[in-house]
């Protein structure tokens, strides 16, 4: 019982530690995030998209993980998969020196579900449900949890891009320890991301698709 307190303690010491890292940047994305979500949204009005794909995958992705309550089990782990990759690619892209390269993960997944609330209302959702229903058990934290990624990524990147800025500079500039931000992250990605994609993805698996369902 010690044990299982004192490893409940270091988590939320942990999470508060996050928090207190990131959470002026985490707005900030989320409110970038709001817009591409808001413009995206607006061009496929716009577009007038077809749904008729859309529909298509809909009903492959549902007939291959929602037939019975095995392959909702299999739905999330494949949710869950998909997820964590997501946020594995933008830690990777951060190592690139490039500014902002490492939200291309975020930024497509915000367009995407511009995109999706606009096609579900093509083919009969209501705002409602496309929303309330569809996105908001899961997306919120889903959305969070790649948002916090890309805050210790946009760390990282800045670290290396300074790091490479002294080597032509005369008059050195401190720049963080990389490896000690690095071990951060990945205590981070191990202990607070990777818990939090899988209850997304759980949430997503059960609760939105019974819900839409």
């Amino acid at each position: 019982m010690n044990k299982v307190n004192s490893l409940l303690e270091k988590e939320v010491h942990l999470l508060r530690n996050t928090w207190q890292h990131s959470k002026k940047t985490f707005w900030r994305y989320w409110l970038a995030t709001l817009i591409i979500i808001i413009i995206t949204y607006l061009i496929a009005s716009l577009l007038h998209l077809d749904a008729k794909k859309f529909v298509q995958g809909l009903d492959k992705f549902s007939s291959d993980t929602t037939s019975n309550k095995e392959s909702y089990w299999q739905g999330t782990i494949l949710l869950f998969k998909n997820n964590w990759t997501v946020c594995f690619q933008i830690l990777i892209l951060s190592l690139v020196p490039v500014p902002f390269l490492y939200t291309l993960s975020l930024t497509l997944t915000s367009a995407i579900t511009g995109v999706v609330i606009y096609l579900s209302q093509k083919v009969g959702m209501s705002l409602f449900s496309t929303i309330v229903l569809g996105l908001l058990p899961h997306s919120i934290l889903e959305l969070s949890v790649f948002i916090i990624t890309s805050c210790y990524g946009g760390k990282i990147n800045q670290i290396i891009r300074g790091k490479i800025m002294n080597t032509f500079r005369h008059d050195k500039k401190n720049v963080l320890s990389l490896w000690e931000h690095l071990k951060k992250t990945c205590i981070v990605f191990m202990f607070v991301i990777t818990p939090f994609i899988f209850i997304a993805a759980f949430i997503e698996g059960y609760i939105t698709r019974f819900l839409l369902n």
